[in-house]
């Protein structure tokens, strides 16, 4: 495995932070959202912390799942 952090000096960071910025701001805004949806949904839900950290462990693809599926998966359903 390269564990050699020099290599990240030689990258033009100038040429990659204009695209990278917005990728990193949207992602950055996604993830708040659905924390913020799901800090306001916490009882309802079910299995609150296991969307928690689907949220938080799959970043982009996390927050994307949550409000599509996990939204809709509440404990009222269930009885």
């Amino acid at each position: 495995m390269n564990t050699d952090l020099t290599v990240l000096l030689e990258i033009d960071w100038d040429l990659i932070l204009p695209f990278a910025l917005p990728i990193i701001v949207l992602n950055l805004l996604l993830i708040g959202t659905a924390l913020y949806d799901w800090s306001r949904r916490r009882q309802l839900i079910t299995t609150p912390y296991v969307w928690f950290f689907v949220i938080i462990m799959l970043q982009s693809l996390g927050p994307i799942l949550y409000l599509v599926i996990g939204r809709r998966m509440l404990r009222n359903d269930y009885h």
